[in-house]
């Protein structure tokens, strides 16, 4: 209990400081010699009392004034538009019900997840399993919207975009 014994030292030294510093004025000796005899605690003990029973303060992280995400690239290439324009697909009505704020956050998480959806397309190996999560992970910030329904969405857009990258491969050869 090292930290009990630590306490109590630092309650007694500031205690000794606080009793040197509060009795500077005739009226301020009175003051904290009735509140000694009156076992109240002045203010100023109490607020240290506190400070010490809280815990130490976090370190400071600056906070920037735009959320980090990950990259969207500014200058998108045929194949990222068309992962939009698929994943976008029969979601105008719901869209517009949305909050201002919400279809703002709903738009720039479209816009990563079909980042992210392009930069899979580019691997050798197509990994379907990810576009679906990824893909489904966006669908789920509608709100109010049945999960098998929005499953069922994600796996046809999925379908949509393998489909799509075959044709681009067949383009290609």
């Amino acid at each position: 209990m090292p930290s009990d014994e630590l306490e109590k030292q630092l309650a007694e030294s500031t205690a000794a400081n606080k009793e040197d510093v509060l009795t500077e004025t005739p009226a301020a000796k009175q003051e904290f010699e009735a509140s000694k005899e009156s076992g109240r605690e002045t203010g100023a003990e109490l607020e240290s009392e506190k400070m010490m029973e809280r815990e130490p303060a976090a370190p400071i992280i600056p906070i920037s004034t735009r959320p980090t995400r990950g990259a969207v690239p500014s200058v998108r290439d045929q194949l990222t538009v068309k992962v939009e324009k698929i994943l976008e697909s029969g979601l105008k009505d719901t869209y517009e019900k949305l909050a201002p704020i919400a279809q703002q956050e709903f738009k720039i998480q479209g816009e990563e997840t079909a980042s992210k959806i392009r930069e899979l397309l580019s691997a050798a190996k197509v990994k379907v399993k990810k576009i679906f999560q990824l893909i489904l992970e966006w669908l789920m910030l509608l709100p109010n919207i049945n999960r098998f329904f929005l499953e069922q969405e994600a796996k046809i857009k999925t379908d949509k975009i393998i489909e799509l990258r075959k044709r681009e491969e067949e383009k290609i050869i």
